[in-house]
């Protein structure tokens, strides 16, 4: 039996006992007036000092890199306030308390309070919370806010302008690591904010339907309601992937693989109606339910929707009477389909069977409404914006900007639960002069219109010589008023 080979020792291994020596502190050094358990000292390893402090029986150490006594002294000191610091406040020791995660992480819990005290919606704090750990920590995690300049922030830019990310959404990203930068600021570990690269942010208008293809769509989801659609997908000739959608019943050859199945329900139809009618957001229809419609008929008929708060707004939207009828055959289908009882205050107004899972529902209406885009190919608008569930509410402002009669900007807005800016740069974007060419052309009735205040005029005396003498003849008449009479021309046969 041949002897067993001993493994060949490389090049750079050492004897546990070279090992041992090479770690060993040669020196030690505890600070005067601070506990036992921190202190310096040197290896034979490295020729400089280290700073060694115990937190909850585990030892956090650190390199100085700097071979004086002196500065090593001081970094001790630094280092124990840092760690006792990160202990308190639940952070990693090794963790800098002046590091960009370290102030990420406390400002997040001062965010987590505004959430708390109803000043920060959870979506807003779960997007902040969902980018930070996504893009933004993985660049900075390590660096010390202080050595945060434009010229690094620069580089984040370009690395995140690699990926297939909108220069909004980029701009966003900037607007976080501000946000951090402004609290280090307020916390006086940096002297001043950098200055930050700037991104041109191009404002996309969103996508709206005009009527004849608000009939189209609305047509369709008609032709669809209560088939399976079935989505697939699969390789063409030229090696690209491609989307099949398909009736699950039809006989016609399914390709290539079943991503899902999507049922197309009631509630598609009635939304598109609803939306259109009512300048509500696609998330609202998440959380309304049966308790928050009250239909109003006082002369004026309308739906009073008191939806929970979106966007910071709370107020009422009031509807436009189409959205009353759009309602009323909901709850009459919901009723006779047993998906809600006599007594569904409680119920939500779409989709009320997935009662536990409202992001699915919405998830629904968006998978129904993608085959409503294939199918009707308004997926994409004109400029090449792309047509979402969002693009209802776009058209409800829209229609109203267009064939409403003396529409205040300011009343539409807060009925939208938006604000009047937010109406001139993205709403009304596509807004034209010739969509409201009957209200351009418009003239006012014949009347006596006033330029500004009543204005006096006196003619100049004229003078007179009475003895050899110059004199002014006293003015008895009372100054007059100017009118201007402004009248329509008359007709030419």
């Amino acid at each position: 039996m041949p002897a067993a080979k001993t493994p060949k020792k490389s090049k750079t291994s050492a004897s546990p006992k070279k090992l041992r020596d090479r770690t060993l502190a040669t020196e030690k050094y505890y600070i005067p007036n601070y506990p036992k358990k921190l202190y310096i000292y040197k290896l034979a390893a490295s020729p400089f000092w280290w700073a060694r402090y115990f937190v909850n029986n585990n030892a956090v150490r650190k390199s100085t890199k700097t071979e004086s006594k002196r500065e090593a002294i001081a970094f001790a000191k630094t280092f124990y306030e840092t760690v006792t610091y990160n202990q308190r406040h639940g952070i990693a020791g090794t963790l800098s308390a002046t590091s960009f995660e370290s102030c990420m992480r406390d400002m997040m819990k001062a965010e987590e309070a505004k959430l708390s005290r109803g000043e920060l919606t959870k979506i807003t704090f779960d997007n902040h919370n969902y980018r930070f750990e996504k893009s933004i920590l993985p660049f900075f995690r390590n660096v010390e806010v202080k050595e945060i300049d434009y010229f690094m922030l620069e580089k984040y830019l370009n690395e995140i302008s690699k990926s297939d990310l909108s220069s909004s959404t980029i701009s966003t990203y900037l607007g976080l690591i501000r946000k951090v930068m402004s609290y280090a600021s307020k916390r006086r570990l940096i002297v001043s904010i950098p200055e930050f690269p700037k991104v041109s942010v191009k404002q996309i208008p969103r996508g709206w339907f005009n009527t004849n293809e608000y009939r189209k769509i609305w047509s369709a989801a008609g032709r669809y309601m209560g088939k399976t659609m079935q989505v697939r997908k699969y390789m063409d000739e030229d090696g690209n992937k491609q989307t099949q959608y398909i009736d699950a019943a039809s006989t016609k050859p399914k390709l290539g693989d079943l991503m899902r199945n999507v049922d197309m329900t009631v509630d598609l139809r009635r939304l598109i109606v609803f939306m259109c009618n009512s300048y509500i957001r696609p998330t609202d229809i998440k959380f309304m339910q049966h308790k928050h419609v009250d239909i109003v008929d006082s002369g004026y008929h309308y739906l009073r929707l008191r939806i929970p708060p979106s966007k910071g707004h709370s107020d009422a939207i009031v509807t436009m009477p189409t959205a009353i009828n759009a309602y009323q055959e909901l709850v009459k289908y919901h009723l006779k389909a047993g998906l809600i009882g006599e007594e569904h205050q409680d119920d939500y107004v779409f989709l009320p069977q997935y009662k536990t899972n409202r992001g699915y529902a919405l998830k629904q209406l968006q998978r129904q409404w993608e085959i409503l885009m294939w199918d009707t190919g308004l997926g994409t608008g004109v400029a090449g914006e792309e047509r979402t569930l969002y693009s209802l509410r776009h058209t409800a402002i829209m229609y109203r900007l267009i064939y409403g009669v003396g529409i205040n900007t300011l009343a539409l807005a807060r009925n939208a639960r938006t604000g009047v800016d937010m109406i001139d740069r993205f709403y009304a974007k596509p807004l034209s002069g010739e969509m409201n060419i009957g209200m351009l052309q418009s003239k006012r009735k014949n009347r006596k219109i006033y330029d500004g205040d009543d204005v006096q005029f006196a003619q100049a005396p004229k003078l007179k010589v009475v003895n050899d003498e110059v004199v002014e003849p006293s003015v008895d008449k009372a100054p007059t008023k100017l009118t201007l009479v402004v009248t329509a021309p008359a007709k030419s046969n």
